[in-house]
This record gives structure tokens, sequence and C-alpha cells, in this order.
């Protein structure tokens, strides 16, 4: 809940957002690729995480894996 109350002011550096916010057609597409490649490199290491956990648990249970 913190991370979204605090979202708006962290969007960007003030210049930035201003400069970007009142653009059309190119910079507005460069506007959507930063937030895209934003969230996906926020997003990355959670599917990375999550994939391995899922691994290592079906291991276990197939009892490939010892249980620690």
């Amino acid at each position: 809940m913190l991370a979204l109350a605090l979202a708006g002011p962290a969007t960007a550096c003030p210049n930035c957002k201003e400069a970007l916010a009142n653009q059309s057609g190119e910079a507005a597409r460069l506007k959507d690729g930063y937030q895209y490649s934003i969230l996906l490199m926020l997003g990355m290491p959670l599917v990375l995480l999550g994939t391995g956990a899922f691994f290592v648990t079906r291991a276990v249970k197939k009892g490939l894996l010892p249980e620690l």
C-alpha cells in the first residue's frame, strides 16, 4: 500500500516528467517505452525466482532432491 501511495511523486524527475507529459507522437511513445522497460526490469527477477522455486519444489515432491 505504501508503494502505491508514493507512486505518484516517484514517477520521474520533475523536468523529465513535465517535458514528456506534454508531448505527443514520438515523445509519447518514448515515454511509454521507458515505462514498459522499467516494469520489465522490476518484474523479471520475480519471474525468475518464482520459476526457480516452482522447479525446486516440484523436484523435492518427486523425490529427486532431498528435503532440507
